[in-house]
């Protein structure tokens, strides 16, 4: 790892509605802070990414692969193995589904591939990176490879987990996770052994990704949380994502996280955590820098 101190801050949900998607776009132009933005591509709003790239040409745009919330991009009955009898996605039951082989990887690629295809037309080549709804992606891992390397996307999320930096004492509270809940320390394990596999397979990410909520303290609709974890966070290039947003019936129908999408939001927006990044000595990077 680099001995400098950098940090990705990718906001998901680009798409994923009105309310999400306005709310990424005032988090960027006040808070100055996002640096990165992962697109839900089958949802209208899908259609303002242009936009966000004229009024912010710096930041990175990544697919937000969605097997899981809303309609597919292609019609239903193309892909009848991932959607119910009114059209729509199956949610949390896709991983039973996919787990049970009730989903057809043909119809899956076919999905994503049009996903990747309406976000690659609109962004261009500021199409970055890749990762998905609900980390779902570590379910189908070989395929998601498959759709970097057929897309020549290089660049994807790490999923090799850096726990607990919300914690006022970050290491004694992540001994006390992982010996309290064992189950939880192997399958970071295997998320670590599954990007080496990606990193052999030639993509690029950051060295880990900051996952909140294992400890007392909360999430990121915290203030407080994330500024523990930018002056506790240590040498090499890591990732955090958020979701800032208005919540609407779009995100009500289809998110379990929805009233701290406002939260994380009035944090986002405001001037604090730049201030606090500048005092700490991080540097806020897209994924162009990976």
């Amino acid at each position: 790892m680099s001995a400098a101190r950098r940090l990705i801050v990718n906001a998901d949900g680009f798409g994923f509605g009105p309310g999400a998607t306005q709310g990424i776009f005032d988090a960027i132009q006040e808070g100055q802070f996002i640096s990165s933005v992962s697109v839900n591509a089958n949802f209208p709003e899908v259609e303002r990414v242009g936009e966000l790239i004229k009024a912010f040409p710096q930041i990175s745009i990544g697919v937000h692969l969605n097997p899981m919330a809303g309609r597919p991009c292609l019609s239903p009955h193309q892909v009848p193995s991932l959607v119910n009898g009114e059209g729509f996605f199956y949610e949390q039951e896709f991983f039973s589904r996919l787990r049970r082989g009730a989903v057809a990887r043909e119809e899956l690629e076919a999905e994503f591939d049009a996903q990747i295809g309406r976000v690659k037309m609109l962004a261009g080549e500021r199409l970055t990176h890749l990762d998905s709804q609900g980390n779902s992606h570590l379910d189908y891992f070989d395929l998601f490879l498959t759709l970097a390397k057929k897309w020549g996307v290089q660049r994807m999320r790490t999923n090799a987990s850096l726990i607990c930096l919300e914690s006022p004492h970050p290491r004694r509270a992540r001994l006390q996770v992982y010996s309290r809940k064992p189950q939880v320390w192997l399958a970071h394990r295997y998320r670590r052994y599954q990007m080496g596999k990606a990193r052999k397979a030639g993509m690029r990410m950051a060295d880990r990704l900051l996952t909140v909520g294992y400890t007392r303290e909360g999430n990121k609709a915290r203030a407080e949380n994330w500024v523990r974890i930018l002056r506790h966070l240590p040498p090499g290039t890591h990732e955090i994502y958020c979701h800032p947003a208005y919540p609407d019936a779009v995100l009500r129908r289809w998110s379990y996280y929805c009233d701290e999408r406002r939260q994380e939001l009035e944090i986002l927006r405001q001037g604090l955590l730049r201030e606090v990044t500048r005092q700490a000595g991080v540097e806020v990077i897209s994924f162009d820098q990976v």
